[in-house]
């Protein structure tokens, strides 16, 4: 059904740090728009809907969010946009916020984690709960002496993805050479400590753990924009 996959299927039962959380669900189509609303009801959240940017920005002026996930392509204007204009507002000041979308090339959206579609909904939420269990968790920000970024590239043995995914971020890093960053790449199957650790439901997934937020990029990486564009938010440069 449009594009979604799991959506026949019994949702995995997901630990649960803090259950009830506000979640605010923007996209303009009803049907995706509801099923991930039940989807996150299912799991005790609880849930408003807007069906484009400037419902979401009124819902948003009431407060209370934890969480704002939102599709990219709205009628008004892109999520991305929306989410840079509430949060120069104040309005994401207590919130993290997660975009959907079927577009390989998106503008706008630094600063957000992106996650593509088609997604199971299992793997979305369990990917909101840790989101909302490393907004609890955040890390300090970086201190004199640490590399400006600090990222792990979470890869299962056998599979292409990941094998594209490594490629990826080698001809990534290529870019930033000299950059302090320091970076890792993590068996899931070897490191199930550490891939728990980092909240990692899915692999391949490239996770940024500082400075700021933490950050996911779930799949194989071949949009690479949207990664140097992190680094960027980073305050690092690719190499002339």
């Amino acid at each position: 059904m449009l594009g979604w996959l799991g959506v026949g299927r019994q949702l995995t039962q997901v630990h649960r740090q803090a259950k009830g959380a506000r979640i605010l669900v923007v996209d303009d189509n009803d049907d995706v728009r509801q099923m991930m609303a039940v989807a996150l009801q299912t799991h005790g959240h609880v849930v408003e809907e807007a069906a484009d940017a400037g419902e979401a920005l009124r819902h948003l002026h009431q407060g209370g969010f934890d969480v704002v996930l939102s599709d990219y392509e709205l009628p008004d204007k892109t999520g991305a946009a929306m989410l840079k204009e509430a949060t120069e507002s104040g309005l994401l000041r207590n919130a993290s916020a997660l975009i959907v979308t079927a577009h390989t090339q998106t503008e706008d959206t630094d600063g957000f984690d992106v996650i593509p579609k088609p997604i199971d909904l299992d793997r979305l939420m369990a990917q909101v709960q840790a989101v909302l269990k490393s907004s609890a968790t955040a890390p300090s920000p970086p201190t004199a002496g640490t590399p400006a970024a600090d990222l792990v590239l979470y890869v299962a043995a056998g599979s292409v993805a990941s094998a594209n995914a490594r490629r990826s971020m080698e001809t990534i890093l290529r870019q930033f050479a000299g950059c302090p960053i320091r970076y890792a790449v993590r068996d899931v199957a070897e490191e199930p400590g550490k891939a728990e650790e980092d909240q990692i439901v899915f692999a391949p997934t490239l996770v940024k753990r500082s400075p700021g937020p933490r950050t996911w990029v779930l799949g194989d990486l071949a949009d690479a924009v949207v990664v140097v564009d992190m680094l960027k938010m980073c305050g690092l440069r690719p190499s002339p």
